[in-house]
């Protein structure tokens, strides 16, 4: 056993001093594999990788990966942020702090397109610090409020983290997608309450009501984007589609804006961004294949059924068994980012979660939703990374002006372990 968790820990340092994490995965599971059946160069060794390797990637489910990143990057690029933007700022416009409250709205309409939350940060944040800095907002501020709504991107589907646990752990995409709506619409309502309160604290501007000659344009640039997530989770609820086929659709949505309605690239555009997201589907796919490996590897050596009896040793209460399992989300988190770590941690914790007899559904939600922090805590920290150049701030600075959202974003995952309807009721209600 312990030459097992001498493998783990070999995996997080070679992730830690910088090799992709595919090739990390990849080392372990071999050396894993060959410590297995006594012998590096035991030919049952590699048949039982590339065995998984193939069994991983036959999957129908994993096509939805390069289709949503499609999606994402073609919206990314078409002009979509500037006129989502434009929209929610004016119907806020007349609350004080109206900015704040836009930056995380707007957020929210672009995670049911993009579903990243670098994408949010360096696309829709540029626009949104542009825009509170010129109406007087303070600049520290303005960068913690952009960096916290970008977490929203990998939770609200489409969302390629929930794609990937959905994989690992076998369970319906649909109800992960329907299930991580309650949680991202409390952590939008969250930040806006926090918003609302600084607003009247330090006395934030506010502008007058916007016309419908204001109105009215806006919604004409803005609705046709917008209409991306339902027409997403839409043909998903009634049955039109499958979340992969529905990946597709979002896909070839994205395209017909971009190239026919807003004629923001063409051909030559398109095939950039087709062959960029071949290359970054190629990255995912290496890292499921070598991380599915590794988590055979460590099933074999019955590393989840240790861990379970020494967890079982300190409760049997499946409530603090999350509480628990939270902080160690939080602490991977740190030091990875975070669909890989789904793709790690999933396989080995899954059973446990099993064992606990806890929902598999919630489960996840609540493991994505807690690594999605790691986005805002050194020293990974990608937002606060993309975030530097957009907001003219130091690194050190924006870690200190996301300590308040990432306590907010920390009640949130508490809440949402303590009452798990937060994450069943809408999958209930809607998949019945």
């Amino acid at each position: 056993m312990i030459a097992y968790l001498f493998l783990v820990a070999l995996l997080i340092g070679l992730i830690v001093i910088g090799m992709p994490v595919g090739f990390s995965a990849g080392i372990a599971a071999f050396l894993g594999a060959g410590y297995f059946f006594g012998d590096m160069f035991d030919p049952r060794a590699a048949t039982m990788i590339a065995r998984e390797a193939l069994n991983k990637m036959d999957s129908f489910l994993l096509l939805a990966v390069p289709f949503f990143l499609l999606a994402g990057r073609l919206m990314n690029n078409g002009g979509i942020t500037e006129r989502i933007f434009g929209f929610v700022s004016l119907l806020v416009r007349p609350v004080r702090g109206g900015l704040g409250h836009a930056n995380v709205l707007a957020s929210v309409m672009f995670a049911g397109m993009s579903g990243s939350a670098t994408a949010d940060a360096v696309g829709l944040g540029q626009i949104e610090m542009k825009a509170m800095l010129s109406h007087g907002y303070d600049r520290r501020f303005s960068a913690g409020i952009t960096a916290a709504s970008s977490l929203i991107g990998p939770i609200l589907p489409p969302s390629i983290a929930l794609v990937a646990y959905s994989v690992q752990a076998e369970v319906s995409v649909a109800r992960m997608f329907f299930a991580a709506i309650g949680p991202a619409m409390l952590m939008a309502a969250v930040y806006m309450g926090y918003v609302a309160y600084r607003a009247r604290r330090d006395g934030m501007p506010k502008g007058s009501h916007a016309t419908l000659a204001e109105l009215w344009p806006a919604f004409r640039l803005a609705i046709l984007p917008v209409l991306t997530p339902f027409i997403i989770m839409g043909g998903i609820w009634f049955g039109i589609f499958t979340p992969t086929e529905a990946a597709a659709v979002a896909a070839l949505y994205a395209a017909f804006l971009g190239l026919v309605v807003y004629r923001a690239y063409g051909l030559s555009g398109l095939m950039r961004e087709i062959r960029g997201t071949m290359i970054d589907t190629a990255v995912v796919m290496v890292i499921i294949v070598f991380t599915s490996a590794f988590g055979v590897v460590m099933i074999r050596a019955q590393l989840p059924t240790a861990l379970a009896g020494y967890l079982a040793s300190l409760t049997s209460n499946g409530t603090v068994l999350m509480l628990l399992m939270m902080v160690l989300w939080m602490i991977v988190g740190c030091f990875m980012a975070q669909t890989p770590a789904i793709l790690i941690l999933t396989p080995i914790l899954m059973p446990i979660a099993q064992q606990f007899d806890l929902d598999l559904i919630h489960f996840g939600v609540v493991m994505t939703l807690t690594l999605t922090l790691g986005l805002l805590t050194p020293p990974v920290g990608m937002v606060l990374y993309a975030l530097v150049r957009v907001t003219g701030l130091r690194f050190e600075q924006l870690a200190r002006t996301a300590v308040p959202y990432i306590i907010l974003t920390l009640g949130v995952i508490v809440a949402v372990i303590l009452f798990p309807p937060i994450v069943t009721i809408i999958p209930d209600w809607l998949l019945q």
